[in-house]
């Protein structure tokens, strides 16, 4: 009985240090870079967010932002860094010509453009999604991570 559980231990303590190791890899797809903008969307350079679905290119993060309208008072922000092949400098995300989704233009990964999951590989991981909340009376989007 003993050495059943035992070696029951020992199976989910390896489970564990190899769970624990596979998510430490997951998360450093995309280099941490500090990010902490505010985006008034008032202005003309950023008009393209004051529709739903709009959505603009601004610098910051590993390799730029993009930032997308999905409601009145919600947006979606990601680096433009591509997910596959991150660590070897693969290159950047832009919009493809139908406004529909992100493709990597290095891959060609494509990711959605709501909510920055993989459509096609062979990206596995999504965009690298940053914080934002948006304040309404002031038309400011902050953007953090």
């Amino acid at each position: 009985m003993f050495r059943i559980k035992h070696k029951f231990k020992n199976i989910v303590l390896l489970l564990f240090i190899f769970i624990s190791c596979s998510c430490d890899k997951n998360q450093n797809i995309v280099p941490y870079v500090y990010v902490n903008q505010y985006v008034n969307i008032s202005l003309p350079t950023y008009s393209n967010l004051n529709t739903i679905g709009g959505w603009v290119y601004i610098s910051g993060g590993s390799k730029g932002i993009v930032i997308y309208r999905q409601s009145y008072d919600q947006f979606s922000t990601y680096d433009r860094q591509c997910t596959y092949n991150s660590g070897q400098g693969c290159g950047k995300v832009t919009l493809d010509s139908t406004n529909t989704y992100l493709e990597c233009d290095c891959d060609n990964s494509q990711y959605q453009l709501f909510d920055g999951l993989v459509i096609q590989g062979p990206a596995n991981y999504s965009l690298k999604n940053y914080q934002s909340s948006f304040n309404v009376s002031s038309n400011q989007l902050h953007i953090y991570n």
